[in-house]
């Protein structure tokens, strides 16, 4: 292991205050941050340190505990430095195996649903350059695959981010084509504050009203909270989940004295609407969830949104329809064996049995399906059939209603007696 000499240790601890002081976000805490740098460096705080290892991990430690800030990082590798600054070109091979990684990432699409109540559900990981073979078509596919839809469930719980291009072709889609101003960013280095707009054309369909609910849990970071807070600050968004991780600022990273790589926070995001970011704090949700219910949440409170804005009777029966599906799905119906044995009978040409401590319904010698429970008497048979029981002052089954999702005119069936 290479040993520390004092001259090294001395300038490896003065450029990383140098650092600190003209280029970390914040000029006042930069300044702040490098003067106690060097006065741990004038006290011999770091007289012992040896190994080149042991100093990047103090560095570390100081550089966080000074700024309060968590994106200061310290390393040492002799290795690492030589393949991101060395003189060799990234040869042919490694670059279609990099394409191949992303395409094989589906350019950060992990899923697409098409809920009940024409719901739409995007499961995002990341936000791949656009500029990669096949990206941009396949996120404005997905754009206008789910065009239709009457609201939608961005789901951000495991997206940690990706190219700012990416970000804001998917945010465009969800305002007019009038151009808006959505976020600015400083760049502490040059000085310079960069505008972000809306594009003004986007491939396909916007969706510039239509409900949009975005998913978020504690680990998501970076791009997935842009996406999150930059909708919810346009009022364009309604954020469930878990606050995020709370990284809103950018980071570069340079080499000091050959082998030690610094990175710093260098840029930060100036949001118009907020003024501000979701640094340190994270974003927000304007409704609470923990992480594995935020989707249930999301999906009933888009149906009933959705219930509650509608005038057209025959929609509002077929979300009705929904909801209460919805509702048994994230709830889920317990009914005890004693209870549907009362139910397991004949029924004109419908049959009822119990099956492995299930209700099933067959119509006419046709293979047995087991219903769902959407409350002690009433069950599902998948999406489009609800069956519905009544029961005599004893208790016994004596007649069923069916109902239907298309609106057909509901029938009851009395028991056969035995």
């Amino acid at each position: 292991m290479t040993e520390l000499s004092p001259t090294l240790r001395t300038a490896v601890v003065q450029d990383v205050a140098l650092l600190a002081k003209e280029k970390y976000i914040f000029p006042e805490k930069g300044q702040a941050t490098a003067q106690t740098i060097l006065a741990h460096l004038e006290k011999g705080h770091y007289d012992d340190i040896l190994s080149p290892y042991d100093l990047a991990d103090r560095l570390t430690s100081d550089l966080r505990r000074a700024s309060a800030d968590q994106h200061w990082s310290v390393q040492y590798d002799s290795a690492l430095t030589t393949a991101l600054y060395g003189e060799e070109e990234v040869s042919e091979g490694e670059l279609a195996q990099l394409k191949q990684h992303i395409c094989r990432q589906n350019f950060g699409i992990a899923g697409v649903e098409h809920l009940l109540g024409n719901i739409g559900y995007v499961n995002l990981h990341g936000f791949a350059w656009i500029g990669f073979p096949g990206a941009g078509e396949s996120i404005a596919a997905l754009m206008q695959l789910i065009s239709h839809c009457d609201a939608l469930i961005f789901d951000m719980r495991r997206n940690h981010g990706g190219e700012v291009e990416t970000l804001q072709l998917y945010i465009s889609y969800f305002v007019t084509s009038e151009p808006v101003l959505y976020d600015s960013f400083y760049y502490r280095p040059t000085g310079e504050t960069q505008q972000l707009w809306t594009m003004p054309f986007v491939p396909g369909r916007r969706m510039p009203d239509i409900p949009l609910c975005i998913l978020t849990s504690g680990v998501t970071g970076s791009g997935g909270e842009a996406f999150a807070y930059i909708l919810q600050s346009m009022g364009r968004a309604t954020v469930i989940g878990e606050t995020t991780l709370g990284a809103a600022h950018t980071t570069d990273m340079e080499i000091v004295q050959e082998h030690f790589q610094v990175e710093y926070p260098s840029g930060r995001s100036i949001n118009p609407f907020t003024h501000g970011n979701w640094e340190g704090v994270g974003v927000i949700p304007d409704v609470p969830t923990p992480d594995e219910q935020a989707l249930s949440v999301a999906y009933l409170h888009l149906l009933e949104r959705l219930i509650q804005s509608n005038t057209d009777e025959a929609l509002i029966r077929e979300l009705e329809w929904d909801l209460e599906i919805a509702r048994s799905t994230c709830s889920p119906v317990r009914v005890a064996l004693s209870v549907l044995q009362r139910y397991a009978g004949e029924y004109g040409d419908r049959t009822f049995r119990l099956l492995g401590g299930m209700l099933t319904y067959a119509r006419q010698g046709s293979p047995a399906i087991k219903l769902v429970p959407l409350s002690q008497k009433r069950f599902l048979y998948p999406d489009e059939i609800k069956f519905e029981f009544t029961l005599d002052d004893k208790g016994r089954a004596v007649s069923v209603a069916i109902s239907y999702r298309d609106g057909r005119p509901a029938i009851t069936l009395a028991r056969a007696m035995s």
